[in-house]
């Protein structure tokens, strides 16, 4: 069986061998915008979805969360409660073994609408590269967790509000799209 692992400059790599993750497959493409990409909005998110993990896993320490980070957390907090939110997968680096290609789903569980695969937003959710990125995970999950789950993005309110929830809505063509941004980056690596 192949080992994945994750680095610190979020490179996946299958038996040692680096094999593409699901922003680096959209962004080669074109789709993730140069504003979302600054390194202060690439920090907070890292820094919420650390805080969400460690609250999804019981371990969260509310003095050490930074106050900048906090009403993200507090909307994340939210989600939870209001969707009776139980994770059983938190922050866990994964591959799609037909396709060879990375992921990181942020939670996966059951709620009170039925089972989940939520993806935490600190900006706007609904983005076409959110799109392809949830269908990326939802295909890539499906082999080892069903298909009875949908995905939904969980756009966090800055401050604490409760948050948006956009659900996944055609999961056919954002899959296809996806495909397409594979190929076009599988191209890359053939040229």
């Amino acid at each position: 069986m192949s080992e994945l692992t994750l680095d610190s400059e979020h490179t996946y790599r299958l038996s040692e061998k680096p094999i593409p993750g699901v922003t680096e497959i959209i962004d080669f493409n074109g789709l993730i915008s140069d504003f979302a990409k600054k390194e202060s909005y690439r920090l907070r998110g890292e820094y919420v979805h650390v805080g969400m993990a460690l609250f999804g896993r019981g371990q969260l320490d509310w003095q050490t969360v930074d106050p900048r980070i906090l009403g993200y957390i507090l909307s994340g907090v939210k989600f939870y409660e209001e969707m009776e939110f139980k994770p059983s997968v938190i922050e866990i680096p994964d591959y799609h073994a037909d396709y060879l290609y990375g992921f990181t789903i942020d939670a996966l569980g059951e709620s009170r609408v039925g089972p989940l695969l939520a993806d935490w937003k600190t900006g706007k959710a609904m983005l076409p590269a959110t799109r392809l990125q949830l269908a990326a995970y939802r295909e890539g999950a499906r082999r080892k967790y069903g298909n009875k789950f949908r995905t939904v993005a969980v756009e966090l309110d800055e401050d604490g509000g409760t948050p948006n929830l956009k659900f996944l809505g055609n999961e056919r063509k954002d899959w296809a799209d996806f495909l397409s941004c594979l190929n076009v980056y599988r191209l890359k690596e053939t040229a």
